[in-house]
């Protein structure tokens, strides 16, 4: 069986791409016994949700040249 760690990877995972049949069963059949993963997914699921409801506007955003400048020297002040 596999552990938490490696079911809540394979949940995010299978947000993002396909996962294997037997990995979506491994995940119902561990999130059916293991209380603090349903958590974690219910979570999960509300954290895309606000994410989504924030940041939806960020497609038509555009930065304004003041803007730009002021990154740009932000920028370059980092020190690394």
């Amino acid at each position: 069986m596999k552990g938490c760690q490696e079911i809540t990877g394979l949940y995010e995972q299978g947000k993002i791409n396909r996962i294997s049949i037997s990995d979506k069963i491994a995940i119902r059949s561990h999130r059916a016994i293991c209380r603090t993963c349903r958590q974690y997914f219910k979570n999960s699921d509300l954290m895309d949700v606000f994410i989504t409801k924030k940041f939806k506007y960020l497609g038509s955003y555009t930065f304004t040249t003041s803007e730009k400048t002021k990154i740009k020297e932000e920028l370059e002040n980092i020190n690394l």
